[in-house]
């Protein structure tokens, strides 16, 4: 069964978040990763901030993410468009 993560983001005022996503191709970059099945960044209607949903094949799988070299160099270059420092993203399962 696939888990899903799920990671909080708050961006600067001014900064454009959904542009660096694209232009980073950081979705693209997950798939490289492997177990990567599919990820939406979605913008809050009511209020500032961000949710990254992804879906993983399972734990491992998003374990190989949150340690490779591409994904610490992706969050440097996000960094300055963030109001907090960047944690692993929650985990869940459907059930």
């Amino acid at each position: 069964m696939s888990i899903v993560s799920v990671l909080r983001l708050s961006a600067r005022p001014g900064a454009d978040l959904p542009k660096a996503f694209a232009e980073l191709e950081i979705f693209e970059h997950s798939r490289h990763s492997g177990g990567f099945l599919g990820g939406r960044l979605l913008r809050a209607v009511d209020r500032d901030g961000f949710l990254v949903i992804a879906e993983w094949t399972d734990v491992a799988a998003y374990q190989g993410w949150l340690d490779n070299p591409i994904r610490t160099e992706l969050g440097a270059q996000l960094d300055p468009l963030l109001t907090d420092d960047v944690t692993p993203g929650e985990l869940f399962e459907e059930v």
